[in-house]
């Protein structure tokens, strides 16, 4: 846990400091090069900051509109790690869907990865700017399914959006699988348009998606499998280490360290091999 929480301290230099250290480490470098694909720093990390700023979709006077729950989908959906969403004046805030459209005439010439990377979450499953008709009309139902159930729980949310299918008996939310879904609702519950889950509930998503997260817990040997028991085990005692942690406590503000960021650092761990890199 030590060595994990020593990696995360390392790239905290380079994230938080506006004056780099020198010479930077080869983690730190690898960290710089795509903050949005190797930052553990979930909300630090290039498109989050982009899409967070005072006029982008999650800001409180855009989110609670359909027209912000569209563009928040959009966000996640296609435009997440694109030079398009760095570009926007906007920040990826489409205020109808003629705004959208026409932003999308206005960069008919550029390839499509201008504007949508398709393997931004690994394999492409039909990624593409084509999605965002699907996603205007379930923005409408999802708005207002926020609102009619205000008991509704963080699971269900994440449930609902990789599952829904329209009155065609197609899928509202093309390419939100259960991953998709998990980072769209964690984005709501930032923007306060969603509950924030339990610690356990948390584990137990890590549990369900059975990817970067539960295979980060067994790496760092806190989980000796992959079983939910493990899971819950591991990553809540991961988490209370970090929480109490006092060389970790000087950046956990700087860094929004809750579960979903633990969550994160997990998959970054797991996936981009800094425990042999630090």
């Amino acid at each position: 846990m030590k060595l994990f929480r020593d990696c995360l301290l390392e790239i905290a230099q380079v994230m938080l400091n506006q004056q780099q250290p020198s010479p930077l480490t080869k983690l730190q470098q690898k960290v710089l090069k795509n903050t949005d694909r190797f930052c553990p720093f979930r909300e630090l990390g290039l498109s989050r900051c982009k899409a967070t700023e005072h006029n982008g979709p999650f800001s409180p006077h855009n989110i609670n509109s359909q027209e912000g729950i569209f563009s928040a989908l959009v966000f996640r959906g296609i435009l997440f790690n694109t030079d398009a969403l760095q570009n926007h004046e906007n920040c990826g805030f489409f205020k109808s869907w003629d705004a959208w459209e026409q932003f999308v005439a206005a960069h008919h010439e550029e390839d499509e990865t201008y504007m949508c990377n398709p393997h931004v979450y690994g394999r492409s499953n039909g990624r593409s700017p084509s999605n965002a008709q699907h996603f205007w009309h379930g923005s409408k139902i999802l708005h207002d399914k926020l609102i009619q159930e205000p008991d509704i729980t963080f699971t269900e949310i994440v449930n609902f959006i990789a599952t829904a299918k329209g009155s065609d008996k197609k899928t509202l939310f093309p390419t939100f699988g259960i991953l998709t879904a998990y980072l769209f609702t964690v984005d709501l519950v930032y923007a306060n348009r969603a509950p924030m889950p339990s610690l356990d509930e948390v584990a137990q998503m890590i549990y369900k998606l059975d990817k970067g997260g539960s295979r980060g817990l067994m790496k760092i040997g806190v989980a000796s499998d992959g079983s939910s028991k493990q899971i819950a085990k591991g990553f809540t005692e991961l988490f209370h280490f970090l929480d109490q942690d006092k060389e970790f406590s000087h950046i956990k503000h700087q860094v929004v360290f809750d579960p979903f960021l633990l969550e994160h650092s997990l998959c970054k761990a797991s996936r981009d091999g800094w425990l042999t890199i630090a």
